[in-house]
């Protein structure tokens, strides 16, 4: 049984990684086009090529830790060795030398973004790999996750809700907003990195034979291929994330079309109003229903949502209505968000019963080469159409200074687009797939995992699934 303080101890790493993550994912863009002047064309090439390649090495490293046999376990050494990188890289990125030529500030945080996101890698394997060694009870795994989830949220919040504030005081008192920016990433590497720490001293791999032979490239290569359930969960969510570009556009959005970056957090707690609440309640949620019927609701509501804002707006009388709105697309995004991470040791399971194999870091280090690639193409998307076809303008320097341009109403309105309408079409996208072609159900995923540990042989098993897989 996983004990008290490895649920806390996982939990919290959930709260540091996401403070990590979102500060990077969702202030960045801001960063780089508002700060270091670099054109949104631009960093949608930077995003591109910086992203696709950390996507790329996810799946090496899951082999990496797949054939690893350290003396000290199997995931907990890289989550040490994470715990000093990431903020070292965090930092690094906002120290940008805005008094070099652009060619050269462009360089320098295009070298540290591919950096940190090199760093962040050897800390999402491990972490979610963690889980299935920790336990091999479907519920106490998902139970995990979902403790997992719950802290995330937290780490989120604090990212959302103080990064604006914090980078608004501090350019007040510094009257740098290089800075500025530079004290607040200090300062969230520095007590997010404590966060990560106590995992890998607590945590017990009681699910994991250090002695075993390490899985060969061909076995490996045979699990993904005969684990059709995964790459179809995967690809769905591929087409889910692809749109989604209202996070990217959030800051933008109260910035330009608001007028006022200080609505930032309100905007922000209504649309997150309804993480918490879902991460806290899924552990019940999913022992009456079905995570899969709980992910296709909230799918469904993000794209009743998110068509309902673009036409609603947020002018005038459309500005409460439009937090409500926003509000009830927040539940229906937690949903399925918050519960995309628990599938993937679903689809472990069903990827031994099926090969014969088992690889539990090469099946989490696709689920973080899922993530990756979609926040490559995302962002990429977001920050190309924001540039190239709505001409947004960036920040340049005048003799030290900053100069912000005023934006055409062009940009505002692929502003409002992307932060409203577009995130629909992706997740219709994946509804359609997942409806058709994802079949694992929870109640089979503990009959594969029963004889996958050896507790039913292979042919009860079968006569007990509920369907052919």
């Amino acid at each position: 049984m996983v004990t008290k303080k490895e649920l806390r101890h996982y939990g919290l790493f959930f709260t540091g990684q996401n403070i990590f993550y979102f500060f990077i994912a969702n202030f960045v863009h801001n960063y780089f086009t508002d700060v270091v002047g670099i054109a949104a064309g631009t960093v949608a090439v930077i995003f591109l090529i910086a992203r696709i390649w950390d996507s790329v090495n996810d799946p090496l490293f899951g082999v990496i830790v797949d054939r690893s046999r350290m003396k000290s376990g199997r995931y907990k050494p890289w989550l040490k060795i994470s715990a000093w990188l990431l903020p070292i890289f965090t930092i690094a990125i906002f120290l940008a030398p805005v008094g070099w030529t652009l060619a050269a500030r462009t360089v320098f945080v295009t070298i540290m973004y591919v950096l940190w996101g090199l760093s962040f890698t050897t800390t999402d394997v491990p972490i979610y790999s963690l889980s299935v060694a920790m336990t091999s009870n479907t519920l106490e795994r998902t139970s995990l996750i979902a403790r997992g989830r719950l802290f995330s949220v937290l780490g989120i919040l604090i990212v959302m809700l103080l990064t604006v504030p914090l980078t608004n005081i501090f350019t007040n008192i510094t009257e740098n907003p290089n800075m500025a920016w530079l004290i607040v990433a200090v300062l969230m590497s520095g007590f997010a990195m404590t966060l990560l720490r106590p995992i890998s001293k607590s945590a017990q791999e009681r699910n994991v034979d250090q002695s075993s032979t390490p899985i060969s490239l061909k076995a490996i290569l045979k699990y993904v291929t005969k684990n059709k359930q995964m790459l179809w969960f995967f690809s769905a969510s591929i087409l889910a994330a692809l749109t989604n570009t209202t996070v990217i556009m959030t800051l933008y959005f109260v910035t330009v079309n608001l007028g006022n970056s200080n609505l930032f957090v309100l905007i922000v707690i209504v649309s997150m109003i309804g993480s918490p609440i879902v991460s806290a309640t899924l552990p019940k949620l999913v022992k009456k229903f079905d995570k899969f019927h709980i992910f296709m609701f909230g799918l469904g509501v993000t794209i009743i949502t998110s068509i309902l804002i673009f036409f609603v707006g947020y002018e005038g009388s459309s500005f409460v209505p439009f937090l409500f709105l926003s509000a009830i697309r927040g539940f229906g995004f937690s949903c399925f968000t918050v519960m995309s991470f628990m599938f993937t040791a679903d689809c472990i399971e069903y990827g031994t019963f099926a090969s014969g194999e088992r690889a539990e870091g090469v099946t989490f280090s696709l689920q973080t080469f899922t993530t990756k690639l979609t926040g490559a193409v995302t962002g990429f998307m977001a920050m190309g159409l924001l540039g190239w076809v709505f001409g947004y303008q960036s920040a340049y320097h005048v003799d030290g200074l900053l100069v912000t341009p005023v934006q055409t109403e062009l940009a505002q309105q692929g502003i409002w687009f992307m932060f409203s309408a577009f995130p629909a079409f992706g997740a219709i996208l994946a509804f359609i797939m997942l409806a058709f072609l994802y079949k694992l159900r929870d109640k089979d995923v503990q009959i594969m995992t029963d004889a996958n540990a050896g507790k039913i042989s292979r042919e009860e098993a079968e006569t007990m699934l509920s369907r052919k897989y």
